[in-house]
């Protein structure tokens, strides 16, 4: 699985959803076409779900959690994010991959143009100063 977005989006995303709840179990039956479908509807909804996997899943598939979270990552042709004891997050743009990541390189581009110009040192005179900001000192 090619992994579509860059590090620091992930650490973004990551940090921001850590505390959501589950919103699709993956159970005894695996990944049939009824959990498949419930995530990618959680997926067009908010673009991003946190699935929770029971312990009968692992006996049924026969799969680890990190390959039975990629298994469905690619099922639902979205972004595995991260994998935390039984619960993992997935990504998927609402807008599509092709959008989102056109807009991710816009933005890296435009980070990349902006400069940093240098401070204009300024000579001070402090009598001239005291005289423009005389505040009715007389």
């Amino acid at each position: 699985m090619v992994n579509r977005l860059p590090g620091n989006v992930r650490r973004n995303i990551r940090a921001r959803y850590h505390d959501i709840e589950p919103r699709a179990w993956v159970g005894k039956r695996g990944f049939e076409e009824g959990v498949i479908e419930e995530i990618k509807a959680q997926l067009e909804k908010e673009g991003i779900v946190k699935v929770g996997m029971r312990k009968g899943a692992f006996i049924s598939t026969t799969m680890d959690r990190k390959e039975l979270a990629r298994r469905i990552a690619e099922l639902t042709d979205s972004e595995l994010i991260d994998v935390r004891g039984k619960r993992f997050i997935l990504f998927k743009p609402r807008e599509g991959w092709e959008k989102y990541l056109r807009k991710l390189k816009r933005k890296e581009l435009s980070m990349e143009k902006r400069e940093e110009k240098p401070v204009k040192k300024i000579k001070l005179d402090i009598a001239d100063f005291r005289r423009k900001f005389k505040k009715g000192r007389g």
